[in-house]
């Protein structure tokens, strides 16, 4: 079995990021985080998204104590177990007011707390679940992270921001010692008979071919059906194509970190 590890630290952090809304990214954030917790992975979400979208798939209401703004307020928040292996920091709309303290210290709160070694030494995988937006709460996930896995609808303003999101991923590298590197690009909500669809995978395999995940996640009601039972899909219909997609997700993100 695989361990996750990057480099020399025991612990894997991965962002799912794009600036764009409505692409997917809680969806993908929270069947990733049972994926990894089935395969026996202690693992701890985090939610950095004023919204509480991630937040809500476990719980109606996140403890004061558990929420992610206490980093911007010099205390530690507390991870709450919400499922088996999973435990979760998360957020509300009192997250929003941090937003415009873009002190240089701040967007390193992520980072600090992340490798802090009450979470650090607890848990296998780290995953991050992001705004829309490549503001504070955003940069503090990419400066944190190991690997970033950015959806993509199938709209036509799925290309519009992605190279400014690839550009942003290096910047952070570079300007600020992160080994943060794109896992890869994943189609999300697809229905893959549309040819708008094949054109626009066409165009992204152009630039981006080693980039995208061979799977693609597809539009069915059923996802919505699950996050709403706060399930995830492959818990409740095994068979569906979505679940088959999800698992193969899995394991090409353990190939590709095992090989990065």
């Amino acid at each position: 079995m695989i361990k996750y590890q990057y480099g020399g630290e025991r612990m894997v952090k991965i962002a799912v990021t794009n600036q764009k809304g409505g692409v997917g990214k809680t969806t993908i954030t929270f069947h990733l985080l049972h994926l990894f917790a089935n395969d026996g992975k202690k693992v701890i979400a985090v939610d950095t998204d004023p919204q509480g979208n991630l937040t809500s798939c476990f719980l109606d209401e996140i403890p004061s104590e558990s929420n992610i703004k206490r980093i911007f307020e010099d205390t530690i928040p507390k991870s709450i177990n919400v499922a088996q292996n999973i435990d979760l920091i998360g957020s509300n709309i009192s997250l929003s007011k941090y937003e415009a303290d873009a002190k240089f210290a701040n967007f390193f709160r992520l980072r600090e707390l992340l490798e802090s070694s009450s979470i650090k030494d607890t848990y296998d995988v780290a995953i991050i679940d992001t705004p829309p937006s490549l503001g504070l709460f955003t940069s503090n996930a990419l400066i944190s992270s190991n690997y970033v896995i950015i959806p993509l609808d199938t709209s036509k303003f799925a290309l519009l921001g992605l190279e400014d999101l690839m550009d942003s991923v290096e910047k952070v590298r570079k300007s600020t010692g992160s080994t943060i590197k794109v896992l890869g690009i994943l189609f999300s909500m697809t229905q893959e008979r549309l040819v708008y669809y094949k054109r626009l995978r066409e165009e992204l395999e152009k630039k981006y071919k080693d980039y995208l995940f061979t799977v693609n996640i597809p539009q069915t009601v059923l996802l919505k059906e699950a996050i709403s039972s706060k399930r995830p899909i492959f818990e409740i219909y095994p068979e569906h194509k979505a679940s088959v997609a999800f698992k193969e997700l899995y394991e090409e993100i353990k190939s590709r970190m095992k090989n990065a």
